[in-house]
C-alpha cells in the first residue's frame, strides 16, 4: 500500500523545478519552486489596454493612471491585455525553446501559470465566454509543427473551464515577421491576414498569444473578430516586450 501511494504522489508531483532543478517545494501546478516563481520578472504595473509596462514616475506619482499615452489617443480593436512577464530573461529564453526547439513542457507551465494569473486577475469578475488561440498560417504551422498559442490556449481553457474554439478565426495569408518594419509596413502586411467567421450578440472572448511586441498583430486580429459582431476581447499573453 506504501509503495502504492509513493508511485500516486511521483506521478502527480514533479520531480524537480523546471528553472533550478531543484527537487524540493516545487508547486505542483506550475512546477516551479517557491524561490524561481518569485524571481521570474513579472508585470507589476502596466497599462490596462495594452500591457506596456508605464514608467516609473507615472506609477509613483499618478497610480489612478490606468492606460498609457498611446492608448489614450488611439486606442486599439482589443479592450483588455492581461501579460504575465517582462520579455526579459529567463522568460524569453524559456519561450524560445518552447516555440522553436519544441519543448512542449514550457507549454504546459507557461499555460498554467497563465490560467493561475487570469484567475486573481478575474476574482469577482465574469471570465470570456470562449478562448481562441492566435492562428497561425498553414506555411509557418508545417515549419514549426505545432501552434504555440493552441498549445498555451489549450492549458488555460482546461485549467478555467472555458470552451476551447480554434476554428473560429484563420489566418489567411503568410506574413513576414513584424519586427524592425515601421508602423506602415506592419499595418500592409497584415492587411487581410485574417478572417473569422460571425459571433452570437454580446460575446466576449479571450485570444491568447505568447508574446506581444508591437501589439499590430493583435490589433487587426482583434479589429477582425470585432466586424465579425464580437463585443469585447481580452488578450492573455505570456510575456510583454517593450516597442521596438
Amino acid at each position: 500500500m506504501v509503495n502504492y501511494w509513493s508511485n500516486i504522489i511521483q506521478s502527480v508531483l514533479p520531480e524537480k523545478c523546471f528553472l533550478c532543478h531543484r527537487s524540493y517545494g516545487v508547486s505542483a501546478q506550475t512546477g516551479l519552486c517557491l524561490d524561481c516563481q518569485n524571481d521570474l520578472p513579472w508585470l507589476r504595473r502596466a497599462c490596462y489596454r495594452c500591457a506596456l509596462p508605464l514608467p516609473t514616475a507615472v506609477s509613483e506619482t499618478t497610480p489612478d493612471i490606468q492606460n498609457c499615452g498611446q492608448c489614450q489617443t488611439q486606442p486599439p480593436a482589443f479592450d483588455v491585455c492581461h501579460s504575465l512577464f517582462h520579455y526579459q530573461p529567463p522568460i524569453n529564453r524559456l519561450i524560445s525553446r518552447f516555440k522553436f526547439n519544441q519543448q512542449l513542457g514550457y507549454g504546459r507551465l507557461f499555460g498554467q501559470l497563465m490560467a493561475e494569473h487570469i484567475k486573481h486577475q478575474y476574482r469577482g469578475e465574469q471570465l470570456p465566454d470562449m478562448v481562441i488561440p492566435v492562428p497561425l498560417h498553414k506555411r509557418r504551422l508545417r515549419e514549426r509543427g505545432f501552434n504555440q498559442a493552441q498549445e498555451l490556449a489549450r492549458v488555460c481553457a482546461s485549467t478555467l473551464a472555458i470552451p476551447l474554439n480554434s476554428q473560429h478565426c484563420r489566418r489567411n495569408k503568410h506574413t513576414e515577421h513584424q519586427l524592425g518594419l515601421s508602423a506602415i509596413e506592419r499595418h500592409r502586411n497584415l492587411k487581410r491576414a485574417f478572417s473569422s467567421q460571425e459571433f452570437e450578440p454580446g460575446t466576449s472572448v479571450a485570444l491568447v498569444d505568447d508574446v506581444m511586441t508591437t501589439g499590430t498583430t493583435l490589433h487587426e486580429l482583434s479589429a477582425c473578430l470585432k466586424k465579425a459582431g464580437c463585443e469585447q476581447i481580452h488578450l492573455w499573453c505570456i510575456a510583454r516586450a517593450h516597442h521596438l
